[in-house]
This record gives structure tokens, C-alpha cells and sequence, in this order.
């Protein structure tokens, strides 16, 4: 019998236990809050160069530990042991990042206050700003990015002098595990990152509303964010939220089909369709349709579905039996309401497999084009103008990232300017993410923006600094 004390972690793909993690309670929780906090005293007066060094050694032992952590996220996560590896590689990139950059960041500004007549005395005076560490930052990580996004919240904290505690998520502790060795291992103080492991609804409160926090970064669900934000908001705390996104796919009648449907297919199904920039509406100019539906499918039933593991695996399981279950209910709804429903691509019926499946004929009161789909479920949409692929595009609450596939560049640019979106992709994939750049959508997708520099400006404090000379 399982002890009430651990969390069995199980492998989507076969549901077998992988390993186990402590349920933590209320009181622990707020004892690794304390923690980290000493850890933000000691971390946050080390020496700029002593920090850089460290995430430079961080990025050096990620690089050295890629096939362990990529086959313990494999089993972990159920993604294909390729994309696993690339994930690992992206985390090993970003530390390196975060040290050639903060230096810049934390640069500060020398203002020429003699320039303004108020208030008076200014030629006398000289304005400095610095920028300075929050304190304590709680990292809420998703399921689907746990080593990637763990680099993401971690890196340019410990960079710009933060300590961090990091909740993962239920589903994929063990990498955050993992992650917390190596950073202690390339001389980061143990108490300058502190993992904390439980269910949400039993210590989800201590780590946002625990006065030594001063920050909350989350990538999650919307419904979630938006509750803690609001939490947040009220008791003053600062806030970096990457939510959910429906982001659409544009074919328009001049796109090279071969290209755009290879594109889409990847965008929608890799990693189970479990990204949260994945293209997961495609939207078609009528004059295109079939054929484009005909070359989509036929690269859908070519990808392999199968065990996370095998080299040659494209399309793992999704997370666990709950996202099957909510992904047959999108299904049964767009049944209901007229949608063709149509299986491409079966994959394994053991674990957490779920069918690459497409829904033509949709409409805008379906959850498979008005909700974030979760998973390998593609509805295609036929329109008859650019003004109606707008118009669809823009129908979610949602605006994280969209494509335009055209061979006409100036057309793309009109249309990017209606696409109420963080990002408009010209001719690739929803999926392009530039870990340094913003990253982040319009509307209900989120507030703030990642990226290594930008994460950094929002995770420090602008302070003047005037000076009267006598």
C-alpha cells in the first residue's frame, strides 16, 4: 500500500510507477519558503561574476546529463525521447543565456535631471537607477515543459540575485528533482532553490500568499492563472502568468500546400498536441481545401504514435487518463453540434494514448475551436475570405501566437495587423519560440512576458538614486 506521505509518479505511456515524491504539507512548505529566503540574503550580495559562473556551470552539466534527464522526461512526461532531448538542450542553452545577459540587464542608467527646470537645483544634482533582486520567487511550472520551463523561471532569477521556489507539476516532479541536484551540484547554495511537491489544492495557498514572497511566475491553464493572479494582485505581489492559447493556422489560397500541411501537422501533433503554442485551429481558404486536407491527412497517418522511448517515435501519449477523458468530451461535443469526426492515426490503446483525430465542418460554438484542446484533436475550417479567417482566428478569448501561410509577403503583413496575437509566424510553424525573445499573447493568454531578459527586468526592482552635490 502507497504511504499517505509520497505521490506516486507514473509513466503515461504504460501507467507504471517511475519513482515517488514527498507530500508535502502546509507547514513544510512554508519552512522551504524560509529557506529560501536565507538563500535570497546569501545569493543576492554574491558577486555578479560568481552567479554567471554558476549558471555557465549549470549549462555545462545539462549538457553532460542530456540523455539521463531527456529518458527520465521521456518516461516522465511521455514525450518522444528526440523532442525530450532537444527540451534538455534548450535548458542547457538558456542558463548560458541568462549569464551573458543580466549583466546588461542590471546595467542601471545615469539620468540628465539638468535637462528639467523642476524641481529646482538640478544642475547639481546627479540620478542614478539600479536595478534590484525581488527576493523570493515562486515558480509554478506546467507538465508538459518541466526541465525547459524550470531553466525558463529559475535561470534569470538566480541571474539577477533571487532565490526561487519551484512547484512542479503532480504529473512530472521528477525533473524538477533532478534539475534542483544539478544546480547544487555546479555550487549554487542549496538554499537558494528549493523544490516543494504536493497537490495544488493542499499547499497552492502557501506558496502565493506567504509574506516572503514577493513574485509569483506561472505557465498553466488560464482558469488557474487568472484565480491566482487575482490572489496575488490583492495582497500586492508581483506577477508573471504564460496561460493558455488556441493559436490558429491560416492557409490562404497561394500557400505552397506540400510545405504549409508538413508544418501543420508538426504544430498541431507534436507532443501529443500538449503545447500551448501549438496550431490547434487551421483555418483554410476554401480554394485550397480539399487539397490541403488531403495532403494533412496524409502525413498524419504517417507520423508513428508509440512508446516515448523508441528512437523512432513521433507522437507519445497524452499526460494521463483525465486529458483523455476531457479530450473525449470535445469530441463527443462536436459531434453533437455536426462535426465529421474522423480518426487518422490510432497509435497503442494501452496507457495514455489518444487518437490524432480531425474535425471538419465546425462551428465557433464548438470547444474544439472556442477552448484550448489539450491534445492531437485538429478541427479544420473552410472559409470564404481573408476577412472570415480573420474574424475565426480572432473568435478565442486566447491570443498567444498565429501563422499565415502565403506566398505573398505584403497580404501576410495586412492581415498580421488584424491578428489580435503576441506573435504573427509568416510561412512556419505557431510552434517558433525564441527562448531570449518575448514570449507571451493579448487577452486572456497572459500578463508579462518570458524570455531571459525580459523574465529579468520583470523579476527586479527599479531603484533611483539621487545625489545633491555640496
Amino acid at each position: 500500500m502507497m504511504s499517505l506521505e509520497v505521490i506516486e509518479v507514473r509513466s503515461p505511456s504504460n501507467l507504471k510507477v517511475i519513482g515517488t515524491v514527498k507530500r508535502m504539507s502546509k507547514d513544510e512548505v512554508r519552512g522551504e519558503i524560509e529557506e529560501a529566503y536565507k538563500g535570497f540574503e546569501i545569493i543576492s550580495r554574491m558577486p555578479l561574476y560568481k552567479r554567471t559562473a554558476i549558471l555557465r556551470k549549470i549549462s555545462e552539466i545539462l549538457e553532460r546529463e542530456q540523455e539521463r534527464l531527456a529518458r527520465l522526461l521521456a518516461m516522465e512526461a511521455g514525450k518522444p525521447i528526440s523532442d525530450s532531448r532537444v527540451e534538455v538542450l534548450r535548458a542547457s542553452r538558456l542558463f548560458r543565456q541568462a549569464a551573458e545577459e543580466v549583466g546588461i540587464v542590471l546595467e542601471g542608467k545615469n539620468y540628465r535631471v539638468d535637462a528639467y527646470e523642476y524641481p529646482p537645483g538640478n544642475e547639481n544634482r546627479i540620478v542614478l537607477s539600479t536595478r534590484e533582486p525581488i527576493g523570493v520567487v515562486t515558480a509554478i511550472l506546467p507538465f508538459n515543459f518541466p526541465i525547459n520551463s524550470f531553466a525558463h523561471k529559475v535561470a534569470p532569477a538566480l541571474a539577477v540575485g533571487n532565490s526561487v521556489v519551484v512547484k512542479p507539476s503532480i504529473n512530472t516532479p521528477l525533473a524538477a528533482v533532478e534539475m534542483k541536484k544539478i544546480l547544487v551540484e555546479a555550487g549554487l547554495p542549496d538554499s537558494a532553490v528549493r523544490v516543494v511537491t504536493g497537490y495544488s489544492s493542499e499547499i497552492g495557498d502557501e506558496i502565493i500568499t506567504h509574506p516572503l514572497v514577493g513574485l509569483i511566475t506561472l505557465t498553466g491553464s488560464t482558469q488557474t492563472g487568472l484565480k491566482i493572479a487575482s490572489k496575488a494582485i490583492s495582497l500586492g505581489k508581483r506577477i508573471i502568468m504564460e496561460l493558455g492559447g488556441s493559436d490558429p493556422i491560416i492557409i490562404l489560397e497561394d500557400a505552397n500546400i506540400e510545405r504549409a500541411s508538413s508544418i501543420a501537422v508538426r504544430a498541431r501533433f507534436e507532443y501529443a498536441g500538449q503545447n500551448c503554442n501549438a496550431g490547434k485551429r487551421i483555418i483554410v481558404r476554401q480554394e485550397v481545401y480539399d487539397k490541403f486536407v488531403k495532403a494533412f491527412n496524409e502525413k498524419a497517418k504517417a507520423l508513428k504514435v508509440g512508446e516515448p522511448l523508441d528512437e523512432t517515435t513521433d507522437v507519445g501519449p497524452v499526460i494521463n487518463k483525465e486529458s483523455v477523458e476531457n479530450l473525449n468530451s470535445v469530441l463527443e461535443d462536436a459531434k453533437v453540434k455536426g462535426g465529421r469526426v474522423e480518426i487518422l492515426n490510432r497509435g497503442p490503446e494501452s496507457g495514455s494514448f489518444f487518437p490524432l483525430t480531425m474535425v471538419t465542418n465546425p462551428s465557433l460554438d464548438m470547444l474544439v475551436l472556442k477552448s484550448e484542446v489539450f491534445g492531437p484533436i485538429v478541427p479544420i475550417v473552410s472559409v470564404k475570405s481573408d476577412e472570415e479567417a480573420i474574424r475565426i482566428a480572432n473568435s478565442t478569448e486566447y491570443g498567444l501566437q498565429s501563422a499565415i501561410f502565403t506566398n505573398d509577403v505584403n497580404r501576410a503583413l495586412k492581415l498580421s495587423r488584424e491578428l489580435k496575437f503576441g506573435a504573427v509566424i509568416i510561412n512556419d510553424s505557431t510552434r517558433l519560440r525564441w527562448d531570449s525573445l518575448p514570449f507571451g499573447g493579448f487577452k486572456k493568454t497572459g500578463i508579462g512576458r518570458e524570455g531571459v531578459r525580459e523574465t529579468m527586468l520583470e523579476m527586479t526592482e527599479n531603484k533611483l538614486i539621487a545625489i545633491t552635490l555640496l
